[in-house]
C-alpha cells in the first residue's frame, strides 16, 4: 500500500492491466495469474523493496574460505544481510531504492526471459540454499491474489493539504526506530 501511494504510476499500470485482463464484471482469480505479468512483478518488487526481515537465517561455513581478503574459518556462522543484497545495483539496476516492478519485465511487458534463479524469484528475501523459505510459493500466491483483488477493487490515493498539495510521505521514517543491520561473523571453537 505504501508503494502504491509513493509510486502512483505503478498503481495506474496495474489498474490498466487488471481492467484489460479481468474487466469489472468479476474478481481476479488464480486462473488470471499467467495473464497478469505486471501484478506478478509487483509481488517480486514488494518483497525486494521492503523485505520482512533485514537479515536472513544463519548459515555455517563447511570449509575454510577467503572473501575479499578476509579469512573465514570453517564453522563460522554467517548471517546474510538481505536488505543490502536486495539493493545491489549490479543486480537490480541504477535505482534499487525505488519501487519499480518493471525491472522484472521485458520491453513488451512480459516476464523477462533468461533470468537466473534469484532473478526469477526477484529478490533474496526468501533466502537461499538449504534454508530457503519453505512457504515461498504460498506467500507469492497469497500476495498475488491480495494485490490483484485490492487493486481491482480500489484506488489508493494520498491525502492533500487544504492548499491542494499532497501530504509528503516518509518512506524511510521507520528506519530510525528499526533494527541496526550488521554483517557479523561468529566462529565456534
Amino acid at each position: 500500500m505504501l508503494a502504491m501511494l509513493a509510486y502512483p504510476e505503478t498503481q495506474a499500470r496495474a489498474h490498466a492491466e487488471l481492467d484489460a485482463v479481468v474487466g469489472r464484471s468479476r474478481l481476479p482469480t488464480f486462473a488470471d495469474l499467467p495473464h497478469l505479468p505486471y501484478v506478478r512483478a509487483m509481488v517480486k518488487e514488494a518483497l525486494r523493496w521492503r523485505p520482512l526481515s533485514p537479515s536472513g537465517p544463519p548459515h555455517q561455513t563447511i570449509e575454510d574460505d577467503w572473501y575479499e581478503g578476509m579469512f573465514i574459518p570453517k564453522g563460522t556462522v554467517c548471517i546474510p544481510n538481505m536488505w543490502h543484497l536486495n539493493r545491489d545495483p549490479k543486480i537490480f539496476g541504477k535505482n534499487p531504492e525505488h519501487f519499480d516492478p518493471s525491472r522484472y519485465l521485458d520491453a513488451s511487458g512480459n516476464t523477462a526471459p533468461g533470468m537466473s534463479e534469484m532473478k526469477e524469484r526477484g529478490h533474496f528475501t526468501y533466502g537461499f540454499g538449504r534454508r530457503i523459505c519453505v512457504g515461498r510459493y504460498m506467500a507469492d500466491n497469497t500476495l498475488f491474489i491480495n494485490i490483484a483483488v485490492l487493486l481491482w477493487a480500489a484506488k489508493l490515493g494520498r491525502k492533500k493539504y487544504a492548499s491542494g498539495s499532497f501530504i509528503p510521505l516518509d518512506l524511510d521514517g521507520w528506519v530510525d526506530g528499526g533494527l541496526s543491520v550488521l554483517v557479523v561473523f561468529i566462529t565456534y571453537r
